[in-house]
């Protein structure tokens, strides 16, 4: 047992640098016992390294949503920031016209692009437009009062454009598409606001498709060349197939045209 307690002794003093005889007696003295552990050792020794880590962000890239966006130049307003998807560019109820406008799609999502054409006071129809161009006329004072849109390529036979404008007089009139014309001419009345949105081929329109279009020296006469337009007793006049024609049955005057009507100081039913 003894024998034992000195090797251990031995062995101790050994890992502190003393040096020791093992048939030297052993006096009662106190000899502190210095252990450190391997783990401790490696800690003391080995340099600290940092480590750093970089955290990658994985977020899937969402594809951005196909839009039709537009702008329109405005009277006294300049152009007016981009809309897209049914939204109204321009006004309505303030009296401004429309000189010009920009019609662009953004990740659309077949091959194909968009298209558009103005009608421009004292110009009338003006050559097509593609893709952000500028339909109309800058600087010159000049209304819009009428348009037609229409899709290319691949989107045109996956998508209908449909497009509805405000004009003078007449107010928001119905939904045209896809090439068909959308305002009024003859009249001299002015655009004020327009609206225009995507529709999958074959959907149903945004609204209303009635009376999108009205040219103002349409004739409407019958087999003897007389005008069928009816002015009513309370200065409204009817054409044909509108709403209220046939119960206004004592018409106090007939006209061929609207444009005719007007002049004569009647206005057109809503």
């Amino acid at each position: 047992m003894k024998k034992l307690v000195v090797s251990i002794m031995t062995s101790a003093l050994l890992l502190v640098g003393i040096s020791w005889n093992t048939n030297t007696t052993v006096e009662a003295q106190t000899v502190p016992l210095m252990y450190t552990s391997q783990s401790a050792v490696s800690k003391a020794i080995k340099p600290k390294t940092a480590i750093s880590t970089t955290k990658v962000a994985t977020r899937s890239k969402t594809k951005e949503p196909m839009k039709v966006n537009y702008s329109t130049l405005m009277q006294s307003s300049g152009w007016q920031p981009k809309v897209n998807n049914g939204k109204t560019s321009g006004t309505v109820g303030k009296g401004k016209r429309l000189e010009a406008i920009k019609i662009e799609l953004s990740n659309p999502e077949f091959k194909g692009g968009i298209t558009y054409q103005t009608n421009v006071q004292s110009k009338g129809w003006l050559g097509w437009k593609s893709n952000g161009q500028v339909s109309g006329t800058q600087g010159e004072s000049k209304r819009l009062e009428a348009i037609k849109i229409k899709l290319t390529g691949e989107m045109e036979k996956k998508y209908d454009v449909y497009y509805r404008v405000h004009s003078e007089t007449f107010g928001w009139q119905g939904w045209a598409k896809n090439g068909e014309a959308a305002g009024t001419v003859g009249f001299g009345f002015r655009l004020e606001g327009i609206e225009v949105k995507l529709v999958k081929k074959g959907n149903k329109a945004p609204g209303t498709i009635n009376n999108i279009f009205r040219d103002g020296n349409k004739k409407y006469v019958d087999t003897k060349g007389k005008g069928l337009i009816k002015g009513s007793n309370n200065k409204i006049y009817h054409i044909p197939n509108s709403q209220y024609y046939k119960t206004t049955t004592k018409p106090k005057a007939m006209f061929i045209t609207e444009v005719q009507a007007i002049k004569a100081g009647y206005r057109p039913a809503k």
